[in-house]
């Protein structure tokens, strides 16, 4: 009923019922009730029976229309925009008698023989996107011209469709149908704003894919500028809108989407930029500390502490708020191995620390039987140099180069020499004993990095020394003790309980009271319902009166 209210063109709004207490409902919204007599509530009554004698009742009271458009109870997802679109259609295609509201449709389909033999309908066994299209009736909108009605029917000879989303199409005829629709209904829109490219890599895009997945009960987007678009493939090959902007075009681009909620996963953001998101959204920013962390309603810095942002009341740190790559919660760790086969070295995508050439020639030097398998990314820069001096290391040495899989690598690992970003909670979620360096000054603020008592924290790796590295290295891989206690420690801490933290965080701002709450009777501009009914709709290109639209809903 809402939905109607809401619309732009329709003059009357009127209900068709024998029930009372819709009737009531109906009149607490304003809305005229047509009496139903109790020979046209019957299971085998049509639509097109009741449209004829809701007509007849109106132009008894001297209300004449010139169109009728059929609204049914049972799509309560239909906006008012898509009745004003029907409308439309009916006005600026004269020839047109019905426009009917369909949902496209296009699948495999079989029908049954007289004698009951399964028979394909279709000619050729295709991928859908190759079979003709076909279009279901959603029973949400039927808008007809006034003289069709007296035909005995609402669909004269020429038909026209309007193509509703899936959403607006759902039409609820058992509980499977009411669930779909109560689940719609509490959809809010969420847009990822996210970076990713060869110089920051794509552990950004990574994250909010993995909350994104776990919010699909939700309208979702992502906008990307021009510098990610590495991020944007990444986003695109798991089948998510993305809109790839030019640089500094970003608010307008997250506005576009009339978001609820704006996720920002860029790292450090300016204090004016979230001020503008927050005039018309909800803001969380993750790993940010810039100004604009201080002014978000939410910031998520896993790899830090509070005290980086004092001024702000809602920050969300430490690693119970870590959320890992998707792949890492369908791997199990593994207990820890008597002796030391494998190391694992790694510093993130690009390395601009110069850290990974270093500690390979030393872990090189140490004596044992054991394989060092390097990890560098996308943004690596230094690939050929790196593979001439693993070709010369007494040691076997396996370089792998831009991984999508990375948890195998660290699964098989008995140890790890480390950045200390991300990677530092990934190894902790498979209990991968670790030496930790920082490659810069953001790094040197990850508490749990220097602090867990399942990591060794080296400092930073510009400043290292060699002894110290090797006295630390000779210890981790000679003690199978001391292994075994910083493993059961780092899985004792729990990572992968993070992202349950972390949704239910974005769950709590989405439920705000003062947020905007989607309804099947808005347009995209989040107009409200218009409680006046009664604007006359100007004809277009006739020069003639206005005309007079009814509605009823059956």
């Amino acid at each position: 009923m809402r939905a109607a209210l809401g619309s732009a063109h329709l003059e009357g709004v009127y209900l068709t019922t024998d029930d009372p207490e819709l009737k009531a409902i109906a009149q607490t919204l304003g809305i005229e009730v047509l009496d139903r007599p109790d020979s046209l509530a019957g299971p085998d009554t049509t639509l097109d029976e009741v449209t004829a004698h809701s007509v007849k009742q109106l132009e008894s009271q001297g209300i004449h229309p010139e169109m009728v458009v059929t609204l049914q109870p049972t799509c309560p997802l239909l906006s008012s925009l898509s009745i004003d679109r029907a409308v439309e259609k009916l006005i600026r295609e004269p020839n047109l008698d019905t426009v009917v509201s369909v949902v496209k449709d296009t699948h495999l389909e079989w029908a049954l023989s007289e004698d009951g033999t399964p028979v394909p309908n279709y000619k050729a066994r295709v991928n859908r996107q190759y079979l003709p299209p076909k279009f279901r009736e959603t029973g949400a909108v039927v808008a007809c011209q006034r003289k069709v009605i007296d035909e005995g029917s609402r669909f004269g000879r020429d038909i026209g469709m309007l193509e509703l989303s899936r959403m607006e199409s759902i039409d609820i005829d058992d509980y499977f149908d009411w669930w779909l629709a109560e689940k719609s209904l509490r959809r809010r829109r969420i847009c990822f704003h996210v970076v990713g490219n060869a110089a920051l890599g794509l552990g950004h895009a990574y994250r909010v894919l993995t909350l994104a997945d776990r919010l699909i009960d939700h309208e979702l987007s992502f906008v990307v500028n021009e510098d990610s678009q590495m991020a944007a493939e990444l986003i695109r090959s798991r089948y998510y809108p993305v809109d790839v902007v030019p640089q500094g075009t970003e608010l307008a681009a997250i506005r576009k989407h009339q978001p609820d909620l704006v996720i920002n996963d860029v790292l450090n953001t300016e204090a004016s930029f979230i001020d503008a998101l927050k005039s018309f959204s909800r803001v969380i920013n993750f790993e940010d500390l810039g100004s604009g962390a201080k002014v978000a309603d939410a910031v998520v810095n896993a790899m830090y502490t509070k005290a980086d942002l004092e001024s702000h009341n809602e920050v969300y740190s430490g690693i119970q708020y870590c959320c890992l790559r998707d792949e890492f919660y369908s791997i199990t760790p593994r207990p820890p191995s008597p002796e030391v086969k494998q190391v694992l070295l790694l510093f993130g995508g690009t390395d601009v620390s110069g850290g990974t050439m270093k500690l390979l020639q030393w872990l090189d030097a140490m004596e044992g039987d054991w394989a060092i398998h390097v990890v560098v990314g996308m943004g690596y820069r230094h690939l050929d140099p790196l593979k001439e001096q693993a070709a010369q290391c007494r040691h076997p040495v396996q370089i792998i180069n831009d991984t999508r899989v990375i948890s195998r690598h660290m699964h098989q690992a008995d140890m790890a020499v480390t950045s200390a970003g991300r990677t530092v909670f990934e190894l902790a979620s498979l209990g991968v004993p670790m030496m930790v360096y920082a490659q810069n000054d953001r790094e040197t603020k990850h508490p749990f990095a220097m602090e867990s008592h399942g990591t060794i924290y080296m400092g930073g790796v510009e400043n290292a020394e060699k002894n110290q590295f090797d006295e630390a290295a000779t210890e981790l891989i000679s003690s199978r003790l001391l292994r075994n206690r910083m493993h059961h420690s780092l899985l004792k801490e729990n990572p992968r309980g993070g992202i349950d933290q972390v949704l239910g965080l974005i769950q709590r701002h989405l439920e705000d009271p003062t947020l905007h709450i989607l309804s099947p009777y808005e347009t995209s501009d989040h107009r409200a319902p218009a409680r006046a009914t009664t604007t006359a709709l100007p004809d277009i290109g006739s020069g003639r009166e206005p005309r007079r639209i009814a509605v009823q809903g059956v």
